[in-house]
């Protein structure tokens, strides 16, 4: 008997007794659950989109003139020129000096009282000079870098900083360094750079709905988790409802057995007891085999309830006459088709079982053989 013959089965048992009880397909339950589960989802998905489709829509909302974000004399642009100048003058005035005074120290050292002390100042004046000039150097060079991003940032209120660095050809970290280097000295007067160091915003209207919009998608997000979380403990108290379920029809199976102990039918209902009891265990341990006993545990089992009752009511009668007598050995077949059926969906329950184990053994077999361990190599 295969898993079709479960309709078979339900048949010849409605044809013994009428009056079946109704099932309770928890299975329609499941799927309920994961229908309202995905609508949702997808409402957040979608308000999410919405929220993306704003933040990306930020750019163009917010185009305007960025002159009033950006520093119309930026650090290093005066400051820089000075250094430069005085740098380079005190370089080529106190080096003049400095090789002067190693000509007075190698020939005129006796003569000229205090050269040494000359020579000592015109060195340290020297370094200093040349120290302003690098100063004066990279202070130029970072105002030209900022007008080369001011050039790439145009009108927009916001850009990738990856997209800039590339625009710079420059390493992404350098930029960044730079671009908070400006901030600190006004140079981007309202200039914002995300946690996630992703973006450069230039003004705080932008960063302002930036950050709400980033509170809104982790309110979303945290919704998202604890709807996917509620709906897991649902699932968690379905399997434990069925199985419980479940234990209660063989409970309700063994204590009638227990009543027609002297009957043959208490063997019969003995098998059905055990063959019920793995199935449950099974399906307790592995809880994705569920939704496979549904059927049986809602639907037959409660059938199979009535089936016994109605046999125990039989039994119990004074005068056992012929009809009572057929009823009865009509049931107990019908107990029997009941355990066939049982025991075939149990075996299909360890059909991936199965599957494993022969998987495994063929591994085995082909490592072994390719290790030379085989059978067939020892008969060589």
């Amino acid at each position: 008997m295969n898993k079709k013959d479960f309709s078979n089965l339900e048949d010849q048992i409605m044809s013994t007794v009428s009056n079946a009880l109704k099932a309770i397909d928890i299975a329609n339950l499941k799927r309920d659950i994961n229908d309202k589960t995905e609508d949702t989802i997808n409402q957040f998905k979608s308000k999410f989109d919405e929220y993306s489709e704003k933040y990306m829509g930020l750019n163009k909302k917010s185009k305007n003139d960025i002159s009033k974000y950006i520093s119309k004399r930026p650090a290093g642009s005066i400051s820089g020129i000075l250094c430069i100048v005085f740098g380079a003058g005190g370089s080529i005035i106190y080096g003049f000096s400095v090789a002067l005074s190693l000509i007075a120290n190698t020939f005129f050292s006796s003569i000229i009282i205090g050269s040494q002390v000359i020579f000592g100042f015109s060195i340290l004046f020297f370094v200093g000079s040349i120290g302003l000039l690098l100063k004066g150097i990279s202070l130029r060079k970072r105002v030209k870098r900022f007008k080369k991003y001011v050039r790439f940032i145009d009108d927009n209120s916001y850009f990738l900083i990856d997209d800039l660095a590339k625009f710079a050809k420059e390493k992404k970290s350098f930029v960044l360094k730079d671009l908070r280097k400006m901030i600190d000295l006004g140079m981007f007067l309202e200039g914002h750079i995300d946690e996630e160091k992703t973006y450069f915003i230039l003004n705080d209207e932008v960063y302002s709905d930036y950050l709400n919009l980033k509170k809104e998608q982790i309110a979303k997000e945290s919704n998202k988790e604890k709807l996917k979380e509620e709906v897991d403990n649902s699932g968690k108290e379905e399997i434990e409802s069925t199985i419980k379920i479940g234990r209660n029809y063989i409970e309700q199976i063994k204590t009638v057995r227990n009543e027609l102990y002297r009957e043959e039918i208490a063997i019969k209902l003995d098998k059905l007891g055990n063959i019920g009891d793995q199935i449950l265990n099974y399906v307790e341990k592995n809880p994705k085999k569920t939704q496979e006993v549904n059927k049986f545990i809602n639907h037959y089992l409660p059938i199979t309830i009535k089936l016994i009752n109605s046999y125990k009511e039989l039994n119990n009668q004074v005068v056992q006459g012929d009809n009572i007598k057929n009823a009865k050995i009509e049931i107990e077949k019908s107990i029997d088709l009941i355990n066939n059926a049982f025991e075939n969906l149990l075996d299909d329950l360890y059909e991936d079982v199965v599957l494993d184990i022969s998987t495994d053994i063929s591994v085995l077999k082909t490592l072994f053989k390719q290790e030379g361990l085989s059978e067939e190599d020892f008969k060589k």
